[in-house]
């Protein structure tokens, strides 16, 4: 029945090719969409854990998406939680957002307390800010952008000069002098303020302390451990990511469906007299509904084949333009638009299934 099946298909090679190209295309804006979602999320949880704290505390109601969040804590909670049984260090950090060229998440730091909770920058050009407006880039940074140790950016319509390079993985891509940026934005404040303890196995207990500091002063912020950021920082933490992704793999189901309903209607249109033959010669009704169901889920085995190979192209062709993007596919992702596809294929040929499978031999050969 396989071979029957292929070369049921490669009778008409145009309308093969261009309902397995339909399906591709359909399937690769689902895997394009999940792939950069989800590897831009665990490109953020990277970065934010190669900080290397063991605890973070923001304001209440914070997104766990540095960057986005508030300067409207204190920077000198950062000395006075150091009070803490079991903290080594802290440091309190401002953030922002810049929109020239693109998105981009911006630090504010103070370098001696972020060195000692992070350990330390790893400079691969240039070194420390030398003046306010001096800032630190790191290396994909530099090849997104094309700066170099010496090149003006602009940021919060302020003109800075890019003083070192750095290995990437600590939070942010640019980071400035947290006095300027609170100059700009808010001062006296921070978003964020990293604790390293004095050891990892203490964060939970650390954590606990910190929420009865001073008779609760800190019961209403996020005290957050680095290491239960791949649980929280989900499709949910983007507004509107979710359904978002729904609406973009139910639109490629819908597609791939009305792709094999048309391939598979036409062709059972067009070959009534083969049909009759097949029935004629003694083909059950189950035999010609199994056929023409195989062949739904032939096409889309195609077409699915042909989307991973286009997705691999354009995931390519994507990272060569902007590097500082991520792409990740988990399996299970992929097998659930792997199974939404196969659905949609199967309900797609059911209709045409069902009518050569009760087409009468006579009434078939009678057609034409």
């Amino acid at each position: 029945m396989l071979k029957l099946m292929l070369r049921q298909l490669l009778h008409h090679p145009v309308r093969m090719f261009l309902s397995m190209g339909m399906i591709s295309v359909a399937l690769l804006l689902g895997l394009v969409m999940k792939g950069l979602s989800t590897g831009v999320m665990e490109e953020k949880i990277h970065r934010t854990e190669g900080i290397g704290a063991d605890l973070m505390i923001q304001p209440p109601h914070s997104s766990y998406i540095l960057g986005l969040g508030e300067n409207v804590m204190p920077d000198s909670m950062a000395q006075k939680i150091l009070e803490v049984n079991g903290i080594a260090a802290t440091t309190p950090t401002a953030t922002n957002v810049s929109f020239t060229n693109r998105f981009e998440a911006v630090f504010g730091i103070d370098l001696p307390s972020f060195n000692r909770v992070t350990g330390g920058f790893k400079f691969l050009r240039g070194g420390p800010f030398t003046g306010p407006y001096t800032a630190l880039v790191d290396d994909v940074y530099v090849s997104t952008h094309h700066v170099q140790v010496g090149s003006t950016l602009d940021i919060l319509n302020h003109h800075f000069t890019v003083c070192g390079v750095v290995e990437h993985g600590k939070g942010a891509r640019v980071f400035i002098p947290l006095k300027t940026l609170q100059d700009l934005v808010a001062p006296g404040k921070c978003a964020v303020i990293f604790v390293k303890c004095t050891s990892p196995g203490l964060a939970a207990e650390v954590q606990k302390r910190l929420r009865e500091f001073e008779g609760g002063a800190l019961s209403g912020y996020e005290i957050t451990k680095m290491s239960d950021l791949t649980s929280l920082i989900t499709p949910s933490s983007f507004l509107g990511l979710r359904q978002f992704l729904l609406v973009v793999v139910v639109f490629a189901g819908v597609i791939n469906f009305l792709v094999i309903f048309l391939a598979l209607y036409v062709q059972m249109l067009g070959q009534t007299r083969e049909i009759g033959i097949l029935r004629a010669l003694g083909a059950s009704r189950r035999y010609m509904l199994n056929m023409f169901l195989g062949e739904a889920c032939l096409l889309c085995l195609f077409g699915g084949g042909l989307s991973l190979i286009l997705y691999l192209l354009t995931k390519t062709i994507i990272l060569s333009i902007y590097p500082a993007l991520s792409f990740l596919l988990p399996m299970d992702s992929l097998l659930w638009i792997g199974a939404i596809t196969l659905a949609s294929a199967v309900l797609g040929g059911a209709y045409p299934a069902y009518r050569a499978s009760t087409s009468e031999p006579i009434a078939a050969l009678a057609y034409e």
